[in-house]
């Protein structure tokens, strides 16, 4: 007789309250907000496809400075008004026209398309300050726009990235003719959460970044090489050296450097403060491996709560694919085949969005879609909701055991639903310069953790094999009870997929500078060994562990060179101090009073 997992039997009995693969009370599909399966984004008509084009170069805007900034426009070759989709980028106009394909149909469709340089970038005037510049900037420029004799009132806004921020900022001011944004792998509104800090680390894309924007234009053509090779400058020591190393800065980048707490001036930074005050619908679009992750689920939810006025509230849509930063390129992803359904009717989306916002075109039927829709890795299926996090989703605690070695995969850390008792704790030595070391790369996924879990100082907790299908869909945080020796430190936490061949696929990542726990916009230093409750924000993931596979969360003190790495000293500012780093014993614990865990976001599956 087959054996029942312990995961199989115990949640199927303690867990009947729909968060594992079980239907309660009748069929999911039939029930209002239920989760359903489809089979990608709902289509449906869009604006004939009737026009030629013509275009028109370096169209100079005026600021409320004096400053001009240069637009390209991409408009049908007609007579009459139409409306204006903007895309205000840093990396050139000229890029944006020659790459993005949706362009010249949005034009062909009867918008005028509108391309302009960030100030201080390009052909724009002015001087680059990066992200506090774009409130003001793209509320003269929309206004603007909307002045003009050839557009009908009505502005929408395109473009991912830093450009699905610039659509963020200029929402923030609410200028009256911005009716709906399409922002792509927008980072979030709060720069300790994702760029330039996440949880209170820089990430190390952001001096990597800082080199190849150059002045005014790219010191790399097209931004080529970084994010996907491993260069010397990163091994800098303080990062404040790393300018120094590659032998080029910029003004702010040395700013940034100057202000290592949450204070006046990263506040000057961030937009989700104005999320009160903004009245856009939005079409937020992400991947699960997106390097900006957060920002979509975090503005969706964020303006459905927040937003300024009914429409905007109920306009806010929440796409999420199997993708990296590119979204909606390729089925496969890091050696993973996710179906033909993970690619999917993107830009009709897009196309019925703007349709509806600046069109008023009701009888797309967007209004009947389903505002939420997420593709579940493992079961490679595209599910639609009504709200995010999904409904019927249950925080569901699995903690980490071990007697003691639960260093590297091969140790004997395990994750179970069942709380701990009396146990050891784990500990390992971390060394700031010799880090766990990874080469990141923003075109991966679910790459294969087992290279660098093999390290001692990888604390592993995997569960047994499941016998049942597992769905894990919505938000994913930890809470670590751990002790440094050292008076600041980093933990890391990481959520992977084990496939029966011993793969170990990445899905989702938090980090967490302990000098941070209590807030970002103070530093609050550890007493040396002395046990530590830590909250981790892992972000989100949705996957079907499959039967077979086994759950796995990975603990360490770095991940470099995805982040910085931490001195693990109690200087007020790590970025510029220059004492030698601080190497630390760390502990953590699992025992009946301090009982570390994982919460996992477990959901009934749809019918």
């Amino acid at each position: 007789m087959k054996r029942r997992s312990f995961l199989a039997g115990s949640i199927a009995a303690g867990l009947a309250a729909g968060t594992a693969r079980v239907t309660v009370g009748g069929s999911n599909a039939e029930k209002p907000g239920a989760v359903r399966v489809v089979s990608g984004l709902p289509s449906g008509p869009t604006a004939p496809a009737r026009h030629t084009l013509r275009s028109q170069y370096d169209v100079l805007t005026p600021m409320r400075d004096g400053v001009r900034l240069a637009m390209d426009l991409i408009r049908p070759d007609a007579e009459g008004a139409f409306p204006v989709i903007l895309d205000r980028t840093p990396y050139n106009k000229v890029s944006v026209r020659g790459k993005n394909t949706l362009i010249p149909e949005l034009a062909r469709r009867g918008y005028i398309v509108a391309i302009q340089d960030c100030r201080g970038r390009f052909n724009s005037d002015g001087e680059f300050d990066p992200y506090r510049q774009e409130r003001h900037d793209g509320f003269d420029t929309v206004e603007w726009l909307a002045a003009q004799s050839w557009c009908d009132g009505n502005v929408g806004m395109i473009g991912g990235s830093y450009v699905g921020q610039t659509q963020w900022y200029a929402a923030a001011e609410a200028p009256r003719a911005l009716k709906a944004i399409v922002p792509t792998a927008s980072p979030p509104g709060h720069p300790f959460l994702n760029e330039p800090f996440y949880g209170g680390a820089m990430i190390m894309g952001v001096p990597e970044w800082m080199f190849a924007m150059g002045r005014r234009s790219e010191q790399i053509p097209g931004l080529q090489g970084i994010y996907t090779q491993t260069h010397d400058y990163l091994e800098a020591l303080p990062v404040a050296r790393i300018a120094e190393r590659i032998g080029a800065a910029s003004p702010w980048w040395h700013e940034w450097l100057a202000h290592p707490t949450y204070d006046e001036y990263w506040q000057s930074h961030g937009y989700e403060q104005y999320w009160s005050r903004m009245r856009v619908p939005a079409l937020n679009v992400t991947g699960w491996w997106d390097m900006n992750f957060p920002g979509a689920p975090r503005n969706f939810t964020g303006m459905r709560r927040h937003g300024a006025t009914a429409e905007a509230r109920a306009g806010q849509r929440l796409v999420i694919g199997p993708w990296p930063h590119w979204v909606n390129r390729s089925r496969s992803l890091s050696g993973l085949d996710f179906g033909p359904n993970s690619v999917t009717a993107l830009e009709n989306y897009t196309l019925r969005f703007f349709d509806r916002w600046l069109r008023g075109a009701g009888d797309n039927r967007l209004d009947q879609d389903a505002p939420v829709h997420v593709f579940v890795i493992g079961a490679n299926e595209w599910w639609q909701a009504d709200q995010w996090p999904l409904p019927g989703m249950r925080p569901t605690p699995f903690y980490l055991h071990s007697a003691g070695g639960a260093n590297s995969h091969r140790g004997d850390g395990k994750l179970s639903p069942h709380k701990p008792g009396r146990e050891p704790r784990d500990s390992y030595v971390s060394d700031p310069l010799d880090p766990v070391r990874v080469l990141w790369n923003l075109h991966e996924g679910p790459v294969d953790d087992r290279a660098v879990s093999v390290r001692p100082d990888v604390l592993c907790y995997t569960s047994e094999t499941l016998n049942e299908p597992l769905d894990v869909v919505g938000p994913v945080s930890m809470v670590l009870y751990a002790a440094s020796s050292a008076r600041d430190c980093d933990w890391h936490a990481r959520l992977v997929d084990v496939h029966p061949d011993g793969t170990a696929r990445f899905l989702c990542h938090g980090i967490l500078r302990a000098r941070f726990r209590q807030g970002f916009d103070r530093a609050v230093f550890l007493e040396p060994g002395k046990a530590t409750r830590f909250e981790i924000d892992m972000t989100a993931t949705g996957v079907r562990f499959l039967p077979g596979h086994r759950i796995r969360i990975e603990l360490a003190s770095s991940w470099f060179s995805r982040f910085e790495r931490n001195p693990q000293t109690d200087a007020s500012n790590w970025m510029t101090d220059s004492r030698a780093p601080v190497i630390a014993r760390q502990e953590v614990y699992h025992d009946s009073l301090r009982a570390s865990h994982v919460l996992l976001p477990l959901v009934p599956a749809p019918d």
